[in-house]
């Protein structure tokens, strides 16, 4: 069950980076964050009467809270990267260390993959370098390469900190971040004179951003509280698979030969993975 919430996981941020990317064309880039951000916790309020919470304790909430934190941090360093540097540089960085990290962290708290749970993240950490890149990516800054790792290190802890939940804790470790991420990014928004609401033709756009990623953020909660730390952020870090296909589906982009070859090889890793 958890590999299938990851998978969830994987194409819910990779529809929600999508049509965010989609807003920030018409927008400021953190206005759509913060309104997107706001607009989930709709969803996030369904979710707290359709699952049960037994036990919710002071730490499960703390834990919450500081991967609310990290998150917006995450982002933070994630467009700052985007706004210097293309795709191509910052998502193969950002994504496998954002998927390898959980991995060490998974060994170092006791977990044991098997040969072909290896071979599953080799497929995985190969698939999201294949998917993005470009061979017409010009060198790379300094500066982004480390907004880059920043940002998955940021990501990483994220996911490590909601591992450590308890399931009795249900969705309410998400409620304690985003009572910490909504205003984080609403201050950003306001410091760069963009949280102004987004106007009617793009708040659809906006809406299904912030109700996608709000809904991946609850598959990888209760993806990362019932199976393997790795497995589960390894699955989710496959993401860029899911923004390539919108954007063949959606946009009638053409990927080059090595994305289709990502594609492939992101849906092996998944199988490797599950089984």
């Amino acid at each position: 069950m958890s590999q299938l919430l990851s998978l969830a996981t994987a194409a819910l941020y990779g529809v929600a980076d999508f049509s965010g990317g989609l807003a920030s064309r018409k927008m400021a880039l953190w206005g759509v964050v913060a309104w997107s951000q706001l607009i989930g916790v709709a969803l996030l309020g369904l979710t707290l009467i359709l699952i049960d919470a037994p036990a919710i304790s002071t730490g499960d909430i703390a834990l919450g809270a500081v991967a609310g934190v990290l998150g917006v941090l995450g982002i933070a360093s994630l467009y700052a990267a985007l706004a210097r540097g293309s795709m191509s540089i910052v998502s193969p960085i950002t994504g496998s260390l954002a998927a390898l990290l959980p991995v060490a962290a998974g060994l170092v708290l006791g977990e044991l993959l098997s040969t072909q749970q290896w071979v599953g993240v080799g497929c995985a950490l190969a698939a999201v370098i294949l998917v993005a890149w470009d061979r017409s990516a010009s060198h790379a800054p300094a500066s982004v390469i480390g907004l880059s790792v920043l940002a998955a290190v940021w990501f990483a802890a994220f996911f490590i900190l909601l591992d450590q939940t308890s399931a009795d804790s249900g969705i309410w470790p998400l409620v304690a971040a985003r009572s910490v991420s909504v205003p984080l990014a609403f201050v950003v928004a306001f410091l760069r004179k963009s949280a102004a609401p987004p106007r009617r033709d793009i708040l659809p756009i906006v809406a299904f951003a912030g109700l996608a990623d709000m809904a991946a953020t609850v598959t990888i909660l209760l993806a990362l509280q019932s199976g393997p730390l790795g497995v589960s952020a390894v699955i989710a870090s496959l993401y860029p698979a899911f923004t390539v296909l919108a954007a063949i589906l959606i946009l009638k982009e053409h990927p080059n030969k090595l994305q289709w070859l990502g594609i492939g090889m992101a849906l092996i890793a998944v199988v490797l993975l599950a089984v």
